[in-house]
């Protein structure tokens, strides 16, 4: 058992709570409130433009219904009511810990199709922007559940910077205690569902994983590479991907290095301190097959986040 690690890190703690928190049914529920409030707040918007005779003016020869409500009701609106339905299934899947992408791409597409000028300027800002934390909101459970491409949908950089947007996110963390007995290996699926970390790797990003048909298996292991490993010890823990201006001075003493230049972003970003960060990690990470172990949430304890040793 001495090959196994016994204890998580600081940055370890954080981010393997934070993919629970976007795995739990709690956040799924979240985004059918959010949702259901980007609806109610359509309806009162639609009686409104029937009262006000809006689509009078909005039908032509040319266009004719097209920039109505009425065609919006007709089209778009069932984007969002499929979006709802699909939500629920979800919530109802979860008893089975069947986990799957969110609608909210397909109805963002959807609804992208279909005019909004029946709206005034202010009301369409508003349903925009109601709509875009929605999708946002929904992407935190997209990423966390991708099981395409080689290394899932998480790097350290997405969820340092994630966790920086969101700290309120680990609200709602429990302690954690990794399961020796509970191993898997890349390309199966896990015996539990849940979190897993990566065996060997300390620098490795978590993985959410889910025994449901079908199966979320384990990816590949995101990990730093040459340039990954270099920002972090130049930078250190606690500031790497955060602090601009330590981002800024690694950039600066790598300004001639290959890795960098060429980035098709790299004139642009290398003097620009709020760009440096995001240019560095296009370019930090590798990925490999690993062995992981299994992060239990040990409910109703609390989680201790302060300073250690290994952070």
């Amino acid at each position: 058992m001495s090959e196994y690690p016994t204890e998580l890190s600081l940055i370890q703690k954080k981010h393997v709570c934070l993919l629970y928190h976007f795995a739990s049914l709690e956040y799924l529920k979240g985004l059918q409130v959010r949702l259901h409030e980007l609806m109610q707040f359509v309806d009162p918007t639609l009686a409104k433009v029937k009262l006000q005779g809006r689509d009078v003016l909005l039908t032509n020869s040319r266009w004719g219904t097209r920039d109505t409500s009425e065609n919006w009701v007709q089209n778009g609106r069932a984007f969002l009511a499929n979006f709802e339905l699909s939500i629920a299934r979800q919530i109802a899947e979860r008893a089975f810990e069947v986990y799957s992408f969110t609608d909210a791409y397909n109805c963002g597409r959807g609804l992208s199709e279909y005019s909004l000028n029946w709206m005034t300027p202010e009301e369409e800002n508003e349903f925009q922007s109601r709509f875009d934390d929605l999708y946002l909101y929904a992407h935190n459970i997209d990423s966390t559940l991708k099981k395409s491409g080689i290394s899932g949908g998480w790097d350290d950089f997405d969820l340092t910077v994630c966790l920086a947007k969101y700290p309120e996110a680990l609200g709602d963390a429990t302690a954690l205690r990794l399961r020796s007995d509970i191993t898997a290996h890349s390309g199966t699926t896990p015996p539990r569902t849940g979190v897993y970390l990566p065996l060997d790797d300390p620098h490795g990003t978590p993985q959410f994983c889910w025994t449901g048909k079908p199966s979320g298996k384990l990816k590949e292991c995101a990990t730093f590479n040459d340039l990954g490993l270099e920002a972090l010890a130049s930078v250190g823990r606690q500031a790497l991907w955060l602090d601009d201006y330590r981002m800024y001075q690694f950039v600066q003493s790598h300004r001639r290095d290959p890795r960098l230049i060429a980035d098709s972003f790299f004139k642009d970003a290398v003097n620009d301190p709020k760009r440096t960060a995001s240019l560095v990690a296009r370019h930090a990470f590798t990925s490999r097959p690993c062995d992981w172990i299994y992060v239990e949430q040990l409910h109703g304890q609390p989680i201790d986040f302060s300073e250690d040793s290994s952070s």
